[in-house]
This record gives structure tokens, C-alpha cells and sequence, in this order.
């Protein structure tokens, strides 16, 4: 599937734009703007749902298979004039006035919003918002979009301590085995001066808010839709806050894809490219990060350079690439000014093209796991971002094939034969690793062991040899007749927000193991006209758990999917 935003500022409602460009979901605005205003008159409602309804329709017509609605989960904006429209029915539903929704300090204080301006937070767990945002997604489902997309659904960074907020808090504590004598009075009080003085169990409590927040509207959702999708901006707006937003803002995606439909990355700065001194940017790590911590949901992402949310047509081409290469969806913005907006399309289009065909054989490609890179994630209050990120961008850099587990799911990967490799973030001490050893499995961590990358490589030599252009990228998938190797050229620079520069990458050779003692045919699929494409001339070795296939690709355009079979 290929996602977009139909909407950027004042242009919206850009359905064609984004079927145009290939993309068949779409992120629309309806009702979203005005659930975080207050709701205007109901005359101007029932005309917003005409044609908030008739847009939709046309959506589809267009090729649009899913339309998802916009609600932001804790934004209220202009307080004192929020409620001013409610007619008396509706503000009957209500034990509150909208000015004690909002998230409050250790002293039971309003606290101010992160964005600043006319915004005011509110809190997830308040009954009464919970109550409001049912009525904005209830609006959005009766006027035809197939489900919710949340945005902002943050815990203010000092958290909140409001009379809800410390309720559950006191029932999590229970569930998680704390011990606390809880006075039979003060009940508030205490805990605000217990979560003060617990900072760990507080945030880990704060976390959860987000999860139990979309799980009670999901199960809302589908009683009026029973295949609504909810999901939400999970933010990760760069690699380097993967743990920490958790901490700072309770964005746990591992929390809240337990609920989330499909789990929807917004904005993150890594629009994969090559900057001006010639280093280069990419996502596709991310992505496999995002993997290790989704319970399998799907994953999608919004890549974006250097703060613009337009990106020039081969950039997005490249990111879909990614995407596809990595198991995931690249989100568009196709918000284009007018005049441009046909030759975006135009440019976009067969790459999308290319990637709905291949679509049936690459959804049944799992990644090669020569490495499983593992997450010890339920430690993320103490982990260290930075040091995640300098590890698994040299696995990515080196063209390791890789991919991340935390808990859940590591164990799994001990029943591949060959057994993998296993690169344990921190120590290798973890017993989620015993099935490894008791396979026979190497265990490195970067922590244990000083030339781990060292060691890796001379072990995998006959899995993956590549040689070529520091800027390529190699991932390979493998099926039980068919190996897939993706190559993405980063040697694309921005020049605007409409106008970018594609070196090609030449001279690539490619020693590949394949899972098969005989290979009939390699095939280049690529939309770049001046790209090696079509058959590939190969030479076959034998290999003890398989064939070794070497070939070249004298030319990479943008990106290149190479098929053996």
C-alpha cells in the first residue's frame, strides 16, 4: 500500500494529487481541525459532513481503497472559547467543563503545551475528554472515512498528575507487583509525592497512557465500524530519541502497537539522500528497529530533509524504495502547488507502479537474518540512544543483512538454520539469548566484546559480498525458490523542494548466497531507463548451503530490484 497526507497547511483535500502520484490510503482532515477548536455550529457541521462524505466518495472513484481520518488525541485550542458552540445535548454528556480536562503538575496546576500559542493539553485519561474525542471519531466514521489516525497523543515531559491520571497510576502499581500502602485518605495526594519520588515506575506508568487511550477508542471505533483502523503519529522524529521519547514524551511504540492497527512513524528527519559534504542519510535501519518493537503491525513512515515536508520527485522515489526494501510503506506528502503537481505525479507514479506490481512477491520475502540484532527494549528507561544508533548504522553501513528483536520475539530466530549471529545491545548476559547457545549460536555485544564488527564479518564473508560505491545499499529476502536483492543508490542530493541531482552508482559486483543448488535466471526490475535492467548474465558456485551467484550491475539509477530464481 502507498500512504499520503492529503493535506499541508491551506492545501487540502488533495485526493487526486495522491492517487495520481500512486497512492491508495490517504490521511484526510474532515471533522480533525475542528475537534481540536471545539466544534462550530451544527448547520456548519452537517455541511462539513456532506461534503467531507462526498469527498471521501470521490476518493475512491479515484483509485483511494482507505481513507483515514485525522483527530488529534490531546490538543484543545483556545480554552476559553472551546465549548461555545455545544448545543445543550451535547454538553449533557459531560461532568466537566473542558478547563479541568487538562493535564496537570505535582501541585494539581495546569500545565502549558509544548507547542506553545492557543494550545492546551489534555488528558488521555480523563473520562470527559475520552467522551469529547468519541464524539470528533464518531463524526469522522458517519461522514465515511475507514478509520483514525491520532495525532499528538503525548504525555506532557513532567507528566500528569491529575485525579485520573493517579488512579490508574495506583492500579498500575498494583499489576506490576509494587508494594505501596496506599492511606485510605489523601489518596491523591500521596501518590503525586510517590510518583514524585519513584521517577522510573511513574514514567514506565506513563507510557501505557497512550495504549489504554487508542485501545478504549478502537473498541468504540467498532461499534460503529467493525473494521475501523486506528492507529497514530508514533513521532520518532529522528533515530536518536528511539528510547528517550518514551521517557520525555510516554511515545512507547511498543506500548501502543499492542492496540494500534498499523503503526505510523510521522516526520522522522532521515529522508534517505546524500548531503552537500557527501555523507549520507537514510531510514532503512529505522525500519528495522520499528520491526523488533510493532508486534508485527505494519509500519509506515514519513520521511522529510531538512524540515520541508515537499520532497523533490527522485528523493521520494528513493524513500519508497526504502520502504519497500525494508518491509514497510514510505507516507507522502503530495501537497504540491498547483502548478507542479502534474509533474510530480508524473515522476512518482511508475515507481509506485513498480512496487504494487512486485507487491504479491515481496510481501512473502522475509529479510535474510545473518545477524539479529537484539533490543533488551524493556530496559528503555536507562538505554542509551546514541549508542544504539552507533551500532546498528555500522551493520547498515556495511551492508550486514539484519534484522532486530527485543523480547518478544528474539527466541524465534534461534530455530534458523544456519543459526544466526546474535548482537546484543549492552551486555551478552541476557537469558532471552539461551536458545542461541543452546543452538550453537555466536553471541557479540558491543559491551563484551571490542572488535565485535571484526569478528561478524569474517564469520558472514560467504553470505553477502558487495563492491561498489560506498552509497549503495544491499538488503536481501529470501523465499524457498527466490532470493531478492534490493539496491538503493543514496547518491541523490536535494536541491529544493521540487528539484533534485541523481548520481548514478556503477561498477557494482555482487557475490550472493542463495538458498538453491540451481539458479535459471536473474532479473533487473527498474524504472530508471538508463539502469542495467532485464536479464542479468551470473556465474554459480556450489556452496554447502546452497549456491554462491555472483553478478554485476554496471548501472543503479535510484533503486533496482534484482530477482533470483
Amino acid at each position: 500500500m502507498q500512504h499520503a497526507f492529503d493535506h499541508l497547511g491551506a492545501i487540502d483535500q488533495q485526493a487526486d494529487a495522491a492517487a495520481a502520484s500512486g497512492a491508495n490510503v490517504i490521511y484526510s482532515t474532515g471533522f480533525g481541525a475542528w475537534g481540536y477548536e471545539g466544534l462550530p455550529s451544527d448547520r456548519d457541521i452537517q455541511d462539513r459532513f456532506t461534503t467531507t462524505h462526498d469527498y471521501i466518495d470521490r476518493a475512491h472513484m479515484k483509485g483511494i481503497q482507505v481513507v483515514i481520518g485525522y483527530v488529534c488525541a490531546t490538543s484543545i485550542v483556545k480554552l476559553d472559547t472551546f465549548d461555545k458552540n455545544w448545543p445543550e445535548r451535547f454538553r449533557q454528556q459531560f461532568t466537566s467543563p473542558p478547563r479541568d480536562w487538562l493535564q496537570v503538575d505535582v501541585n494539581g496546576k495546569p500545565l502549558p503545551s509544548w507547542y506553545g500559542g492557543d494550545y492546551k493539553p489534555a488528558c488521555m485519561n480523563n473520562p470527559d475528554w475520552r467522551t469529547y474525542e468519541k464524539a470528533i471519531v464518531r463524526l469522522q466514521l458517519d461522514s465515511g472515512h475507514d478509520g483514525i489516525f491520532f495525532d499528538n497523543p503525548t504525555v506532557h515531559p513532567q507528566g500528569c498528575y491529575c485525579d485520573h491520571c493517579m488512579r490508574k497510576f495506583q492500579k498500575y502499581l498494583a499489576t506490576a507487583g509494587a508494594k505501596v500502602e496506599v492511606p485510605p485518605t489523601g489518596v491523591v495526594a500521596f501518590l503525586r509525592k510517590y510518583a514524585a519520588a519513584h521517577p522510573e515506575e511513574f514514567i514506565r506508568f506513563r507510557s501505557t497512557i497512550a495504549r489504554d487511550f487508542l485501545d478504549d477508542i478502537q473498541k468504540f471505533a467498532r461499534t460503529m465500524k467493525p473494521k475501523a483502523l486506528i492507529t497514530c503519529n508514533n513521532s520518532l522524529n529522528s533515530p536518536t530519541v528511539f528510547f528517550s521519547q518514551a521517557r520525555r514524551y510516554g511515545y512507547n511504540i511498543h506500548e501502543m502497537s499492542k492496540v494500534e492497527d498499523l503503526v505510523v512513524v510521522e516526520d522522522s528527519n532521515n529522508q534517505p539522500r546524500t548531503l552537500p559534504n557527501g555523507s549520507t542519510v537514510e531510514y532503512g535501519h529505522m525500519y528495522e528497529l520499528l520491526h523488533a518493537i510493532s508486534h508485527n503491525k505494519p509500519v509506515v513512515a514519513v520521511t522529510i530533509a531538512d524540515g520541508d515536508y515537499t520532497t523533490a520527485p527522485n528523493l521520494m522515489r528513493l524513500a519508497m524504495a526504502e520502504a519497500a526494501a525494508h518491509e514497510a510503506s514510505y507516507l507522502s506528502w503530495p501537497t504540491w502547488k498547483e502548478e507542479e503537481r502534474e509533474r510530480m505525479a508524473l515522476a512518482v507514479r511508475p515507481e509506485a507502479n513498480l512496487l504494487r506490481q512486485c507487491a504479491p512477491m515481496l510481501n512473502a520475502a522475509p529479510r535474510r537474518a545473518d545477524v539479529v540484532f537484539y533490543i533488551p527494549f524493556e530496559k528503555w528507561p536507562t538505554l542509551s540512544d546514541a549508542e544504539l544508533i552507533n551500532c546498528i548504522s555500522i551493520f547498515q553501513n556495511q551492508n550486514i543483512q539484519f534484522v532486530a528483536a527485543c523480547e518478544d520475539t528474539v527466541a524465534d530466530y534461534a530455530k534458523l538454520k544456519p543459526t544466526p549471529i546474535v548482537f546484543a545491545l549492552g551486555t551478552s548476559n541476557d537469558p532471552h539469548l539461551d536458545s542461541f547457545r543452546t543452538h550453537h549460536g555466536l553471541v557479540y555485544s558491543n559491551h563484551d566484546d571490542k572488535n565485535w564488527i571484526g569478528d561478524i564479518q569474517r564469520v558472514l564473508q560467504n553470505s553477502l559480498k558487495f563492491e561498489g560505491p560506498k552509497s549503495v545499499r544491499v538488503v536481501v529476502r529470501d523465499q524457498p525458490k527466490r532470493t531478492i536483492v534490493h539496491l538503493l543508490n543514496l547518491n541523490v542530493q536535494r536541491v529544493s523542494s521540487y528539484e533534485d541531482k541523481v548520481t548514478p552508482a556503477t561498477g557494482i559486483s555482487i557475490q550472493v548466497r542463495v538458498p538453491n543448488k540451481h539458479v535459471r535466471s536473474v532479473q533487473a526490475l527498474t524504472v530508471d531507463t538508463y539502469a542495467t535492467r532485464g536479464k542479468v548474465e551470473f556465474t554459480s558456485q556450489k556452496d554447502p548451503n546452497g549456491s554462491l551467484i555472483s553478478f554485476d550491475v554496471p548501472n543503479l539509477g535510484i533503486s533496482t530490484i534484482v530477482v533470483i530464481e
